[in-house]
């Protein structure tokens, strides 16, 4: 049996909750949906695609199962927490240093440097940030370790995840996108 996999992209995160939290850096993992991010899934769970799937894969980030257990809810599936699909890392070291105020990696930063890191693998001064290569290899061995185990498995997951195993160049917040693997 060849598996597809319907990859789902979280809904909106709440930046300013982060922010007002001083969740910098690693620590914006830890951010929640929004109202509209909520919505953005249960509109999401909807979505015929996702019928008749066994169950959902789900990044460990607080969006992510998050928007996972909303899917899980709705479509009353259960839920497997996977590290390996957790998003782009900025700094492998994961060591969650807190910036200075001159040096916060917030939402603006997180935001040019994911865009520019995405689309050149390089950001100056930054030499520890995974690259599309990384992403995809991690995230694909997860994937096959359920490959042929049922017909449809949802992965709820992040923007980096998906452009990196599909090329796709933007995801949408809620976006399902179908893959198989070779």
């Amino acid at each position: 049996m060849k598996t597809t996999f319907y990859l789902v992209r979280h809904g909106q995160p709440d930046w300013d909750w982060a922010e007002a939290m001083r969740f910098y850096g690693p620590c914006s993992a830890y951010m929640p949906l929004t109202p509209l991010g909520v919505e953005q899934i249960e509109h999401t769970a909807c979505d015929p695609q996702l019928r008749g799937a066994s169950f959902i894969l789900a990044s460990p980030y607080t969006r992510t199962m998050q928007s996972a257990q909303i899917l899980s809810r709705r479509l009353d599936l259960p839920v497997t927490v996977e590290w390996e699909l957790h998003e782009w890392l900025y700094d492998r070291d994961m060591r969650g240093d807190l910036p200075t105020p001159d040096e916060r990696f917030g939402r603006e930063d997180m935001t040019r440097c994911f865009y520019h890191y995405m689309e050149h693998d390089e950001l100056t001064g930054e030499d520890n940030c995974e690259t599309y290569a990384v992403i995809a290899e991690r995230v694909l061995g997860c994937l096959r370790r359920y490959d042929g185990q049922a017909e449809k498995i949802i992965v709820v997951c992040h923007e980096g995840v998906i452009r990196s195993v599909t090329g796709m160049k933007a995801v949408n917040l809620g976006q399902v996108v179908p893959i198989t693997l070779e």
